[in-house]
C-alpha cells in the first residue's frame, strides 16, 4: 500500500510544488527552509488549521522526540519518508537571523519523518514527526569535509545586483533578490581568515530550499562583496 502523501497547495495559485531535492552535489544536506514548518508543544489537541495566533514552541528539537508541527506550502513528503528541514528559534523564524543573530548558534538542520497526520486541508497540515537527527549549524566546519566553492553557487548573489550583507561577530548573512519574487541567501562564517558557507538558500513562489555544508569560498570575491556593500550602504554590523 502506497504511503500517504502530504503535498500542500500554494494559497495564491492553488498549485502544488514539485518534491524538493534530497541530495546536492556540493552540499551535504538538502531540505526545506524553516518557513515550511512551525514547531509547537501540542500533542493530540491542536488549534484549527486557519488559526493564525497560537503559541509557537521555543523548545529545540532533540533526537528521538516525537513533535507536533504545522506545515504549509511548499511542503511535499510521504509518511515515513525522511527529510531535512532547517530549524531556527521562534524570534529568528519570524524575523530572520539579521534581526536576531544571537540565535544562529541555536539553529540546526533537523532530519525528520512523518509519523501521522493529525489534521489537514488543501493548504496546511498538523503532523506528528519523529526527530531522527539534529545537526547544529555552528559545527559544520567540524562535521563536514571542506569543499571548494569557487564555482556554482555565488553567481546567484550577483545576478540580482549588489548583495545585502549583515555582519555579526564572525558570521555574515548575505542575501540578494528581485522584488520579493525570487532570491538567494547564505550564512558564511569566518574561520582563520577564510570564508566558509555553512547554509545556502534559494526561494521563489513555489520553492523554499535550504542546504547545509562546509563550502570554502574565494576570499578575494567575498572581500570584494564586503567592500561593495559598504560603499553602497548595503552593509550592517552588530557585535
Amino acid at each position: 500500500m502506497e504511503q500517504e502523501l502530504v503535498a500542500l497547495a500554494c494559497g495564491v495559485c492553488k498549485g502544488v510544488s514539485e518534491r524538493i531535492r534530497t541530495e546536492c552535489e556540493l552540499f551535504d544536506i538538502a531540505g526545506f527552509e524553516n518557513d515550511s514548518m512551525e514547531w509547537s508543544d501540542y500533542e493530540n489537541e491542536v488549534p484549527p488549521l486557519d488559526e493564525r495566533h497560537w503559541l509557537r514552541s521555543n523548545r529545540p528539537p532533540e533526537r528521538g522526540q516525537v513533535r507536533t508541527v504545522k506545515v504549509s506550502h511548499p511542503f511535499h513528503m510521504r509518511i515515513g519518508e525522511p527529510f531535512w528541514i532547517m530549524y531556527t528559534p521562534v524570534l529568528s523564524s519570524f524575523n530572520g537571523w539579521d534581526s536576531h543573530p544571537e540565535e544562529i548558534e541555536q539553529s540546526s538542520f533537523v532530519r525528520c519523518s512523518i509519523e501521522r497526520v493529525i489534521e489537514r486541508n488543501e493548504f496546511k497540515a498538523w503532523l506528528c514527526v519523529k526527530i531522527l537527527d539534529v545537526w547544529m549549524i555552528q559545527d559544520y566546519n567540524k562535521r563536514f569535509p571542506e569543499r571548494d566553492g569557487r564555482e556554482g553557487y555565488l553567481e546567484g548573489f550577483e545576478m540580482f545586483g549588489d548583495p545585502y550583507i549583515f555582519n555579526y561577530q564572525n558570521c555574515l548573512f548575505i542575501s540578494a533578490g528581485s522584488q520579493g519574487n525570487i532570491g538567494v541567501w547564505g550564512l558564511v562564517k569566518r574561520i582563520d581568515g577564510q570564508y566558509h558557507m555553512f547554509v545556502y538558500g534559494d526561494w521563489d513562489f513555489h520553492t523554499n530550499n535550504a542546504y547545509g555544508g562546509n563550502i570554502l569560498l574565494p576570499k578575494e570575491r567575498i572581500d570584494g562583496w564586503l567592500k561593495q556593500a559598504m560603499e553602497n550602504n548595503r552593509f550592517e554590523t552588530i557585535d
